[in-house]
């Protein structure tokens, strides 16, 4: 303990020191040493140290080459600022992502490599993180819909009776019927899709077998499909109040989980087991699929819950039919956004500008109040359109309670009734008074591809509508029309191909609409599975 310098006394150890320096002075040469060359005289004590042995002058040789390289490297970027820094650090990691590419992809020229390569997976990587549409593929498309060179539509007649919904996880598409019948399609030819495996309800399901799932089934129509994300599972919900989980290869019934009404739409969040069901008690249950478990419940809407629809992010969009709202949910934060639609004339003379007011002409055109507001489609995390009773197609965004642009009567009005049909009469002149107006096709479906800027919307005039957003996501414009498909759309769908720069477009059609016979019988109508390609 008494030899431990920690423990010693500064006091003697200083003397001590004093002492030594005093000697040491002495002993050396009586010329003073200046202070400044105590720093020199380190330098060359260092040197001296450097210089004792071999094995040590290899090891320095060595590592010198590096330490050069650092020191120029510092000394270079000693002066950069901050921008400088994150500017050089940014060219330096397209030059990464560059070298990768061409090392993968030798065939391709730079300027490939550089505009579609690098430009697409850093929009990619920035668009999905932030929600934002990223995917422009108006401009490509509309050269595509050139009327004298019409598109070559496949189409796929389905023994099934009146077709209520699709889903779509590449490669395989799934239907579902009224007759409650689910049949499982491939999709990765380039042919008519070919039929793997079906599977069928009926009223010998209206009990429920807990001991026996393999056994259970829909009793009454299924209303609508959805397949997981990661592909493992189908989920359908029916007029039965059931919602059904299966699994996806073998369609075997995994769970039944009952609702108290009939659930209407179902949509899953993307990369993501948690599931939104739409149901006729102005409800929104919200699911997790790997646990076959609810999570909780939403309220808020007046009305019959028609359609939902979801994205990446824990947030969902649904509309309330007569209701005439759209409601954005924030699941997270538990609150909600409403939307009100419910297009007047009152509202269209409110909006009117002051150039159409001169005219005088807008009074003339046939107007339809908006009494339903049945589909809905996110485009992306901030921006969803929607489709009504009145032929109505808006557009909506989050920042603004009203909608951005409205495009009335986008599919045209429904041919005129004779006098012979609209009236019993056997006078002409009165049989003629009592032919009503000619009514809209209603939007009997909608369909954002996500973060792109088309849509599509269908009803039951015999037609598909492409539409494009505009600069800056506040409107649209059509931009092309795909015909011949006789029947009520009741579902469309698009996926884009993986490694081939197409996108498939899928249109459900049947001879009535989903949730009732309001339309009577249409001219030529079937049940069919319509698909068309458009390349990108």
């Amino acid at each position: 303990m008494a030899g431990d310098p920690f423990l010693s006394d500064p006091s003697k150890k200083r003397k001590r020191l004093n002492r030594l320096t005093s000697t040491s002075k002495k002993s050396r040469s009586s010329t003073p040493t200046p202070a400044p060359r105590r720093v020199a005289a380190a330098a060359d004590n260092d040197d001296d140290i450097s210089s004792g042995s071999d094995s040590e002058d290899d090891r320095a040789s060595q590592d010198d080459g590096p330490r050069d390289e650092d020191l120029s490297s510092d000394e270079e970027f000693g002066d950069e600022s901050v921008n400088d820094k994150r500017r050089r650090l940014a060219k330096q990691y397209l030059e990464n992502l560059k070298q990768n590419e061409e090392e993968l992809h030798e065939e391709f020229d730079a300027q490939d490599l550089d505009d579609d390569i690098l430009a697409r997976r850093l929009q990619k990587d920035i668009a999905e993180t932030k929600g934002f549409v990223y995917k422009f593929y108006g401009d490509k498309i509309t050269g595509q819909l050139d009327p004298d060179y019409p598109l070559d539509v496949i189409t796929t007649r389905i023994a099934s009776k009146n077709l209520t919904g699709m889903t779509i996880h590449y490669p395989y598409l799934y239907t579902v019927s009224k007759d409650m019948q689910i049949i499982k399609w491939d999709i990765s030819k380039e042919k008519k899709p070919e039929r793997i495996k079906s599977t069928k309800g009926g009223a010998a399901y209206f009990d429920v077998d807990s001991e026996n799932l393999d056994s259970n089934h829909h009793w009454q129509q299924i209303n609508c499909i959805a397949a997981s994300p990661d592909g493992k599972y189908v989920v359908t919900g029916g007029s039965d109040s059931r919602l059904i989980i299966w699994s996806s290869d073998e369609l075997k019934c995994l769970k039944v989980l009952e609702t108290r009404a009939a659930v209407n739409s179902i949509a899953f969040r993307r990369n993501s087991d948690q599931l939104f069901a739409a149901c006729a008690d102005l409800r929104i249950r919200t699911y997790s699929i790997n646990q076959f478990t609810q999570l909780e419940i939403l309220y808020g809407h007046q009305d019959n819950i028609a359609d939902i629809s979801a994205l990446a992010r824990e947030t969902c969009v649904s509309v309330g039919s007569r209701d005439k709202t759209a409601m954005f949910w924030k699941i997270a934060e538990e609150s909600r956004l409403t939307f009100r639609g419910g297009d007047s004339i009152e509202k269209k003379r409110k909006k009117k500008k002051p150039e159409e007011e001169e005219k005088g002409t807008d009074d003339d055109a046939p107007f339809h109040n908006e009494g339903s507001i049945d589909v809905v489609s996110m485009i992306d995390e901030s921006h969803f359109v929607t489709g009504s009773d009145n032929g109505n197609v808006a557009l909506w965004s989050l920042a603004k309670k009203k909608a951005l642009s409205t495009e009335r009567l986008a599919h045209g009005l429904q041919p005129k009734f004779k006098p012979s049909e609209a009236s019993s009469e056997t006078s002409q002149e009165i049989a003629l008074q009592q032919v009503p107006q000619q009514l809209p096709y209603w939007i009997t479906a909608i369909y954002a591809v996500p973060y792109t800027d088309i849509f599509i919307s269908g009803s039951f005039g015999g037609s598909v509508k492409i539409w494009q957003l505009g600069e800056g996501l506040r409107s649209f414009k059509q931009i092309g029309e795909v015909h011949n498909l006789n029947g009520c759309v009741v579902k469309l769908e698009a996926v884009e191909v993986p490694g081939i720069k197409t996108l498939k477009v899928f249109v459900l059609l049947s001879k009535e609409h989903k949730f009732g016979r309001w339309l009577g019988k249409i001219p030529g109508g079937r049940n069919a599975l319509v698909s068309f390609t458009f390349d990108l």
